[in-house]
């Protein structure tokens, strides 16, 4: 796989994320006044969704840990970025975005 081949998908999964969340969450917060914080927590309304979500929070953590270690160690500028974007759309796009930064950064394609 060539480098742009990664970066096309990077891009094609996190917008196929972000389009998906947008079409499954976007109508429900509206139907319930936009409650955020009431969506959240329902993530945690039984034991199979909170999994998922404690998995989701967790590897967010991982993505920040890794972002500031690698802000500090590799001189990777703009992490920032993929941690909001983990936070909203979510972590999926917010990862693909570390990686598209990350990737112009360190070890560029010679």
């Amino acid at each position: 796989m060539t480098d742009r081949m990664f970066r096309a998908g990077l891009v094609a999964l996190a917008a196929i994320f972000t389009v998906l969340f947008g079409a499954i969450v976007v109508p429900a917060l509206v139907d319930n006044g936009w409650d955020v914080w009431g969506g959240a927590l329902a993530g945690f309304d039984n034991p199979f969704a909170a999994g998922y979500s404690t998995d989701v929070l967790v590897t967010w953590a991982v993505l920040a840990l890794w972002v500031t270690f690698e802000a500090l160690a590799k001189g990777v500028r703009h992490g920032w970025i993929a941690l909001v974007l983990g936070i909203v759309p979510g972590v999926a796009a917010g990862l693909a975005a570390y990686l598209l930064i990350r990737m112009r950064q360190v070890e560029p394609a010679r």
